[in-house]
């Protein structure tokens, strides 16, 4: 068995350094008893200006590899893997680059492709020799380029993020901006960025007119969340949750409850453990609704909203005013324990019923 693996002289370091270095990285992943090498044979084929690779395995097993080396992999850049597909081809393909995104590496897996970047995100499998590698390294480019320097942090960038999810498409980069309350020179900027991550579809300098927005609430949890913030504190409903809603549906403050509880209401899991809640006024509301200060064996959380986005577009459930599907995924996402499956649970039922929470 092959490994096909061509090399293209389009990276920011020479090829034949990037090259060199995925050898001495896999050869330092390697059991003990096997060997990597670069190899005399030129592969044959539209292939046939590649580098070869040998890897040989206890005694007498081996296996080629040729690369497909690039200076940098894109989402929206994947489209070249299907030439390395196609039907014709014996040898799987193992791209290499200097950075390899998680999202790219997702993609990569999907079409059951392997990759290996110098810092040290790698996935190689052969059957024989029986050979597989997988180490994880940087979940962020270490050497971002100006364009790569974009993030999803901050406000806007949230207000941003719920409008496309919230929202379907199509529509202009001025009309986006207007619904989330932001500039059109910043959500141009954001628009670029989610292109190239192949988040949206968008004609060059057109309008949006498609939004992965399961990949983009995933992306959005990498630098959001209420967790992380300062206006997050512990408490302890010592009766249980159906006081506390009881409560809740005679206060005339607003709120919008998020978290474990509020996904239960679309797309029950288990009984809900964590009762999250925004409010203007945490103290105020923790008075009202009998809560007790608790790090330890806390079951609500309580959090003054990063931005009143997490008002927009709530429902009633049961008396009680939820946040937005797209919040509440977001925000278990993020969240401890099991939260991330209830996200996972939620999103299917997201997927499967567009119509009812999105406009």
């Amino acid at each position: 068995m092959s490994i096909l693996l061509s090399v293209v002289d389009n990276t920011g370091i020479s090829g034949n350094k990037l090259v060199r270095a995925v050898i001495d990285l896999l050869a330092g992943k390697l059991p003990r008893g096997w060997r990597i090498a670069p190899s005399t044979v030129r592969p044959k084929g539209p292939s046939s200006a590649g580098a070869v690779l040998r890897i040989r395995g206890p005694g007498s097993s081996s296996a080629s590899m040729l690369l497909e080396a690039r200076s940098r992999v894109e989402p929206r850049d994947l489209g070249f893997m299907e030439t390395l597909l196609r039907p014709d081809r014996e040898l799987p393909v193992l791209i290499v680059a200097p950075f390899l995104s998680p999202r790219v590496q997702a993609n990569l897996q999907t079409r059951g492709i392997g990759y290996a970047d110098l810092t040290g995100n790698i996935r190689l499998s052969l059957s024989k020799p029986g050979l597989y590698i997988e180490s994880r390294g940087a979940d962020k480019n270490p050497q971002p380029a100006a364009r790569d320097r974009r993030s999803l942090k901050g406000a806007k960038a949230g207000r941003l993020v719920r409008a496309l999810c919230d929202f379907r498409p199509s529509f202009g980069i001025r009309e986006w901006a207007k619904r989330a309350g932001v500039d059109a020179g910043y959500a141009s900027r954001i628009a670029d960025y989610l292109d190239r991550e192949a988040l949206v579809v968008r004609k060059p300098r057109g309008p949006i007119t498609g939004v992965d927005w399961s990949g983009l609430l995933h992306r959005w949890s990498q630098e959001y969340s209420p967790f992380q913030r300062g206006h997050l504190r512990w408490y302890l409903a010592a009766r249980g949750l159906a006081p506390l809603t009881d409560k809740l549906r005679t206060l005339s403050a607003r709120y919008a409850v998020s978290g474990s509880w509020a996904a239960a209401q679309f797309a029950p899991v288990a009984p809900p453990r964590l009762f999250l809640c925004y409010s203007d006024d945490v103290p105020h509301m923790a008075d009202a609704l009998d809560l007790r200060p608790s790090e330890a064996g806390s079951n609500v959380a309580l959090i003054t909203p990063f931005d009143p986005v997490v008002y927009e577009r709530t429902s009633e459930k049961k008396g009680i005013t939820v946040a937005a599907p797209s919040q509440i995924a977001v925000d278990l996402l993020t969240s401890p324990g099991r939260s991330p499956n209830e996200a996972e649970a939620l999103m299917e039922w997201m997927q499967e019923n567009e119509g009812a929470w999105r406009a």
